[in-house]
């Protein structure tokens, strides 16, 4: 099969299998003599913040490895991809390639399996195969959804450090209405004895996953945030708490990293999408938050770097997001805000996004593209804020 027809075939797969995604992990890898065994896997969690701590772990054992008389090779599986499916695979900052994907897709689609993967889980176990052929050492592992039944949490392997980076109320349909239910689902990935790095979220959620970590014997600690000074290679004040899990997790692993690498990988992380300039002239910036918590850090990001402005954002959701309460975060910052419809079936219109901020007292309208809204949002004086969905995120990259 060719590159395309491996990701079609597995796009049009299930995207909530009817048997949970552990259960389908723990079968796949079986089947696989599992791949995942004796690497050293870093296993990450959160409601938002879980893709740029990733980040970050990867850039610092990345940063560690070219420092070493003995470099190795740094894994890093994450997800949704916003340009290609490509991007969800990488290996020391380089994605897998095409002819890659379409030799392991091609294996994997032919094994018969008695419960039936979704297309995330052909990702995570054609990641873990690739991994094992690249000799890789580190494994930087970003859950899909939740974490007791994610696909993340049926590998065989123990991991070497969990964390779990915030909690938010995201997806009640299937972990929970309460932030104690949601972060019961989460503190799914904790292991007997495995040390546990918890983000800046609310008490009540701190105190199931402190609870977790007490009842399984495992050390843990709360990570606050780095200091101001800190250069950093991701861009926006909720990043400084994101360095400082990340810093938390490279402790735990205890390999002997200096500071000064944890600092200068801290500094040469990438992640796009993530409060990414992509202009100055006109000021053009995007960010995926696409759920209430992720809209906060944007506001607060925003309020601190530009206290006095406003600002033009474009705007495209998921429909079964709480875009009313999203819309209700940003406002005050908002001079305008042009809606779009994401290209997805899950993606809510962009007339009754506008007519739902309009309720607020917000100016707002409704654009046919992602185009049509950057042209008009350009005849202001404001600065250019793109947010929303993560898949309206890829469609701003390709854009621009």
């Amino acid at each position: 099969m060719t590159y395309e027809q491996v990701v079609n075939t597995i796009d049009n797969k299930r995207r909530f299998g009817k048997a949970c995604g552990r259960d389908v992990t723990v079968e796949f890898l079986e089947k696989l003599g599992h791949p995942e065994m004796d690497m050293n896997i870093l296993h990450i969690a959160g409601t938002n913040g879980k893709g740029s701590v990733a980040a970050f772990v990867s850039s610092i054992l990345q940063a560690a490895s070219f420092a070493s008389k003995e470099p190795f090779k740094v894994g890093l599986f994450t997800s949704p991809h916003l340009i290609d499916y490509t991007e969800r695979i990488v290996v020391d900052g380089k994605q897998i390639s095409r002819e890659d994907v379409a030799r392991l897709g091609s294996y994997l689609l032919d094994i018969q399996l008695d419960l039936e993967p979704t297309m995330f889980d052909y990702w995570l176990v054609m990641a873990l195969l690739y991994f094992k052929e690249q000799g890789v050492k580190y494994i930087v592992l970003e859950t899909g959804l939740g974490g007791a039944k994610d696909s993340t949490n049926g590998l065989a392997q123990a991991p070497r450090v969990c964390a779990i980076t915030s909690i938010g109320l995201e997806h009640t349909q299937y972990l929970g209405n309460t932030v104690e239910a949601i972060a019961g689902e989460k503190a799914g990935i904790i292991k007997p004895g495995v040390p546990v790095v918890i983000g800046r979220m609310p008490q009540e959620a701190q105190q199931v996953i402190v609870d977790k970590c007490n009842q399984l014997g495992c050390d843990y600690v709360v990570a606050g945030q780095v200091s101001e000074d800190k250069k950093l290679g991701l861009f926006g004040k909720y990043q400084k708490r994101n360095a400082a899990v990340a810093e938390e997790i490279i402790h735990f692993l205890n390999e002997g990293i200096s500071q000064d690498i944890i600092n200068k990988g801290l500094a040469q992380a990438v992640w796009p999408g993530r409060m990414q300039i992509l202009s100055k002239e006109p000021f053009v910036m995007v960010d995926g938050a696409h759920n209430p918590s992720g809209v906060q850090a944007l506001y607060d990001s925003l309020d601190a770097e530009f206290s006095n402005e406003h600002f033009s954002f474009i705007m495209a959701v998921m429909a079964d997001k709480d875009y009313l309460e999203m819309a209700r975060i940003i406002a005050p910052k908002a001079a305008r805000i042009f809606t779009v419809t994401v290209d997805s079936a899950r993606a809510l219109q962009a007339r009754e996004l506008a007519s739902s901020i309009a309720s607020l007292g917000c100016e707002a309208k409704a654009c046919s593209s992602f185009d049509e809204a950057l042209e008009q949002a350009k005849g202001y004086k404001e600065k250019i804020i793109a947010f929303g969905s993560l898949y309206f995120v890829g469609e701003v990259l390709r854009e621009l």
